[in-house]
């Protein structure tokens, strides 16, 4: 019970900060460093976390492909690419709600922690003289940026859960799916409240011209994730790759590349990476989550409510789908049946952990979104409720049915 009040109250802190404007790139290491007072973790020892986190490989990965990601949008937004791609599937596909939708979903097939920043200015750009919040824009490119975490098996999380409970891919993509489907019906009923189709009459030949201009607009997105999705490159190299095909299409100079990554490249955005991930490392440190786990299975409470609850506060506390399964999987799997864990219990664990995710003040796709809009970080959360409490109910598909 104590690690689950001193991390409540590490989270209250973070959210309360937040709230008052606080940057997020400074809010992560107060956390981190309040979480580790309470823990009365040794300095040093808070110090070799601290610099763990900032120097594994992951965290490494995660810094390049949100730099490359910043990279390649702004080539294609200084260039005229990304208002062209907007426009022309506008255009070819008259309802802007579809646009506003299909963008973020589009964009978060490629597993990267900075495709909410992608994907951002499209939604903005697609909403055109709509009257919308800055928090229903957010919510918008927030929500069907995550459409795939369920069932693409390129998410390490799908990796991961499927390596700790021993079912295949396969039998995951199946189970997981109803959480997906639901996403997207849930999307339309909660995010596009108000917002009209304004649809633009077109002959046909210029339907199809317009859709043949979108697709060479997007080529360098999809050169990235073909790559990734079709022959497993790295994302760093994929990313890398569209980056100097777009220099060379473009004829960048060295002093235009060099303009280029001056302009693109935010530090605040990569403190913001590396503050999440010493936070996470923390946790992780002092046993927090561990000694939350722990408490909640020593409880004796219903499985069900067990396979609810630990996942989600672990996916609130992490803000990491790979968070959430590495820490609470392994401890959590007798309960998820026997001799083979149950397809549909996973599910619930998966689904409920993600969920946490979905409304973590630590996510950085929710960070970046809110940042990006200048929304009210509350005001989304709001709007972020129902519907998630909505697709968390899919659980009860598989359930029935397996």
């Amino acid at each position: 019970m104590a690690d689950l009040l001193k991390t409540a109250a590490v989270l209250a802190l973070i959210v309360s900060l937040l709230r008052r404007k606080v940057s997020m790139s400074a809010v992560m290491p107060i956390g981190a460093v309040v979480l580790g007072i309470i823990y009365l973790t040794p300095p040093l020892q808070f110090l070799k976390a601290a610099a763990v986190a900032t120097f594994a490989p992951k965290s490494l990965e995660m810094t390049l492909i949100l730099m490359l990601t910043m990279v390649m949008e702004n080539i294609l937004r200084t260039t005229g690419m990304l208002k062209r791609m907007v426009s022309s599937l506008a255009a070819a596909v008259p309802d802007r709600r579809f646009i506003m939708a299909a963008m973020p979903a589009m964009i978060g097939m490629l597993p990267s922690p900075g495709g909410a920043v992608f994907s951002a200015p499209m939604v903005n750009e697609a909403a055109g003289d709509a009257d919308m919040a800055p928090e229903q824009k957010a919510l918008i490119n927030y929500w069907y940026r995550h459409i795939w975490e369920y069932v693409l098996p390129l998410y390490p999380g799908i990796i991961l859960a499927a390596g700790i409970t021993g079912l295949s891919t396969q039998v995951l993509f199946i189970a997981n799916l109803p959480f997906s489907l639901s996403v997207v019906g849930w999307g339309w009923v909660f995010c596009f409240h108000g917002v009209g189709r304004q649809e633009k009459k077109l002959p046909s030949g210029s339907r199809k011209r317009e859709f043949l201009t979108f697709i060479a607009m997007i080529s360098p997105i999809m050169l990235a994730l073909l790559l990734v999705v079709l022959f497993r490159v790295n994302a760093v190299l994929a990313l890398g790759g569209a980056v100097i095909v777009l220099y060379g299409f473009h004829r960048y100079t060295p002093a235009m590349i060099f303009k280029n990554l001056r302009e693109s490249v935010s530090g605040k955005a990569l403190f913001m990476v590396i503050g999440i991930m010493v936070f996470q490392e923390v946790l992780r440190t002092t046993g927090a989550l561990a000694g939350i786990a722990s408490f909640f299975t020593a409880s004796h409470m219903p499985v069900y409510i067990l396979l609810f609850l630990i996942p989600f506060v672990a996916g609130v506390m992490t803000g990491l789908t790979i968070g959430y399964v590495g820490i609470t999987f392994p401890l959590l799997l007798p309960l998820m049946g026997t001799p083979a864990p149950s397809p549909a219990l996973v599910a619930l664990a998966f689904g409920s952990g993600f969920a946490g995710v979905m409304l973590s003040p630590v996510h950085l796709c929710y960070v970046l979104t809110c940042e990006y809009f200048h929304a009210d970080i509350a005001k989304v959360y709001h709007r972020l409720f129902l519907p998630s409490a909505c697709v968390l109910a899919a659980a009860l598909i598989p359930l029935y049915f397996w």
